[in-house]
């Protein structure tokens, strides 16, 4: 019975919460961080760099996000709508352009902290950082959100980043033979 604006704000913030437990479960389980190592095998951040991923994360993102979401009741139209915009930030949070957020910052994911979450080294022995694709809070609730300066030109990556397949059909086939 809530307004149907009410109702797409409650599903924006519960599905970025399970995508962020998501995105921290794909860096966490060795089996699903090779599937994940697609997405962080590129080298210069720009809004392709969104959209570099492996099928099977994408079986496990939606799966994860809307089968929880089905229960409460939310229809997949909903769902499709509020992807769509998550996409759009997705993007945006993956460019490589300078977006000042102020205070808001603390809400609200910018290319800025999210190049971290794609640096090769991480400062303060930590293992990885800036969960959030759309939403900051969860980063900062949680201890994961670090911005330690702007990230230009700072190395993007992981250990062995180089000796990865840089082909699209061997990134697929890749995670396949890590597992054999």
């Amino acid at each position: 019975a809530w307004p149907h604006g009410v109702q797409l704000l409650i599903l924006f913030v519960v599905r970025d919460f399970v995508q962020w437990n998501v995105h921290r479960l794909l860096h966490w389980s060795p089996w699903l961080w090779e599937y994940h190592k697609v997405h962080h095998s590129v080298r210069e951040m720009g809004f392709a760099a969104h959209m570099r991923y492996h099928f099977m994360e994408t079986l496990v993102y939606r799966t994860c996000e809307y089968l929880p979401l089905a229960m409460i009741g939310f229809g997949i139209q909903d769902f499709i709508l509020v992807h769509l915009f998550t996409i759009l930030i997705g993007h945006l949070n993956h460019a490589n352009f300078y977006l000042p957020l102020g205070p808001l910052k603390y809400v609200f994911n910018s290319p800025q902290m999210h190049i971290w979450h794609h640096v090769k080294d991480l400062p303060d022995g930590k293992t990885s950082i800036n969960y959030g694709i759309t939403l900051s809070v969860w980063d900062y609730l949680f201890g994961t959100a670090l911005i330690p300066h702007n990230g230009r030109d700072i190395q993007l990556g992981f250990e062995d980043v180089d000796a990865y397949p840089h082909g699209f059909f061997q990134q697929m086939i890749q995670p396949f033979k890590k597992q054999k």
